[in-house]
């Protein structure tokens, strides 16, 4: 089997397994909440704590990847993760949940900064925009897989919540297979790489606005669409289990149709379809005023908001393609987890609208959030750098 096909495939399930485990709670906020006597805004900052987490890890590890290599840290990053999911699961206490989340969180930035170069890096060049997709599907894939879980405990998931939460560590079987079969994407030597970041800022300052855009909207839903769904518009549990397994079933799917595309035509156009794509389903999906609930149209419009947000992967592939290959570790790592950041910041700030003006406030909010959040993403691609940035190489 090829090389790349090694790299794909490994990064592809480690990215599934990071996404499984930071939504893995958002089925649980009730237990948590009973269990360790905490509010919904306490709820909204463990969520966003694994954020906040993955912001520290892509910076600090995205440095590593650059100078060690990027397989040592997708290692480190998938098996830190699963191990904190671990702890997090035989918590006894609010103070150690909340620490392993945050834990939890930097080896996520870890594994996502790695991974996902170590797979663009191994593509090749006229696969790369296929390869982005397939490998931004396990978002897709990871958070599909929580819906099955979730329709699996759903009998049993008052006495059986921890167990719930153990399935998370499953992805320390997939360290033995990275370690074995997956090779390293770039040459490790004695050269020293004197990068002056502030060289590709107009290019980070994009990619970061555009990638908090996308966490934004996302994670105003998909954060709280439990929430929605079964206090708001009281939608059965099956329903929900089915409807978050088709749904990210399709973002996947969309992940992969919009990476291919890109190889194809152009990558701005894509965003610009995806953007719509949200644009049109969000009110449908998260229905704004109560005779507006019906389980049929928010099936349709969740759904839809789904496969649309599958223009994701191009614009870690914008960013890996406009700078160079020493310093793409740390910039995409902080890019992107920096805007997993301002997902979870603005997630706090729902809990806050929730605690404040109930749930009736917080579904107008997120319709308001999505929006703003759009328009983001729109303006930063309308003002993408159109040009490489080169780097100077010095030995020493």
């Amino acid at each position: 089997m090829k090389e790349y096909i090694h790299a794909t495939i490994s990064s592809t399930l480690a990215w599934a397994g990071n996404i499984y485990d930071l939504l893995l709670i958002t089925y649980v906020y009730s237990y948590l909440m009973s269990y360790f006597s905490l509010s919904y805004f306490d709820i909204t900052i463990l969520f966003a704590l694994g954020l906040i987490g993955r912001v520290l890890g892509g910076m600090i590890f995205g440095k590593y990847a650059d100078l060690i290599g990027r397989k040592p840290v997708m290692i480190i990053g998938t098996g830190g993760y699963a191990l904190f999911q671990l702890l997090m699961a035989f918590s006894p206490n609010a103070i150690l949940l909340f620490i392993f989340r945050g834990l939890e969180g930097i080896f996520m930035g870890a594994s996502w900064t790695a991974s996902m170069v170590l797979a663009y890096e191994k593509a090749p060049a006229s696969m790369r925009g296929l390869i982005t997709g397939i490998y931004q599907s396990g978002y897709g894939i990871g958070y599909g897989l929580t819906g099955l879980a979730y329709l699996f405990f759903i009998n049993s998931m008052s006495y059986d919540w921890r167990i719930f939460l153990l399935t998370g560590s499953l992805p320390l079987l997939l360290l033995p297979y990275i370690h074995f079969k997956v090779s390293e994407s770039i040459k490790i030597n004695k050269e020293t790489r004197k990068v002056k970041y502030k060289d590709y800022l107009r290019v980070l300052i994009n990619a970061t606005i555009a990638m908090s855009g996308m966490f934004i909207a996302y994670f105003s839903v998909f954060g709280n669409y439990t929430t929605v769904a079964l206090s708001y518009a009281k939608m059965p549990p099956y329903l929900l289990a089915l409807l978050m397994l088709i749904a990210n079933l399709l973002l996947a799917f969309g992940f992969v149709l919009f990476g291919r595309l890109a190889d194809k035509i152009s990558k701005r156009r894509l965003i610009y379809i995806g953007v719509s794509g949200l644009l049109s389903s969000i009110l449908f999906s998260v229905p704004p005023f109560s005779f507006l609930i019906n389980y049929d149209t928010m099936f349709i419009g969740t759904v839809v908001f789904a496969f649309s947000t599958g223009f994701w992967p191009i614009m870690p592939l914008l960013l890996a393609e406009s700078v160079p290959i020493c310093v793409r570790g740390f910039l995409s790592g902080f890019a992107y987890n920096m805007g997993g950041l301002i997902g979870g910041i603005t997630n706090i700030i729902l809990g806050i609208i929730y605690e404040i003006y109930g749930i009736l406030g917080l579904v107008r909010a997120i319709d308001i959030f999505v929006i703003f959040s759009l328009v983001l993403v729109f303006v930063s691609v309308m003002t993408w750098p159109r040009y490489k940035v080169s780097v100077k190489l010095f030995t020493s």
